[in-house]
């Protein structure tokens, strides 16, 4: 019985650790993080670790002066899609909020250069 009990308490342990340990990070983005593409992307794609819950997760991309460039974001699945049409070369910043079906939030920023 007692080693039962140690077994149940172990198990408990370890599934508690993983389910803590589980929130959308972002696992890549097109383009890369740090990246310089050579023309515009259509839209800027952010792959992340878990699912996320589309009503509370989003993005923005802004340009070299610091206007809001993208067109809103779309969520499915575990990927998040901000819409840009073209872009003039310059350095964008690239911001994003998720929040994953278990309820973790997490945040980030990156950029990335569209010319040389």
């Amino acid at each position: 019985m007692r080693n039962l009990k140690l077994a149940l308490l172990l198990l408990t342990l370890l599934g508690s650790s993983t389910a803590a340990q589980a929130h959308a990070l972002l696992e890549h983005a097109s383009p890369a993080v740090g990246s310089t593409v050579a023309s515009s992307p259509g839209s800027v794609t952010l792959y992340f670790t878990e699912r996320l819950e589309p009503k509370f997760s989003g993005g923005e991309v802004r340009g070299p002066g610091g206007a809001r460039v993208d067109r809103g974001a779309s969520v499915s699945g575990n990927v998040m899609r901000l819409g840009v049409g073209g872009l003039r070369p310059g350095r964008y910043s690239v911001t994003w909020h998720a929040l994953s079906v278990d309820t973790h939030k997490t945040q980030g920023s990156f950029s990335f250069q569209v010319g040389k």
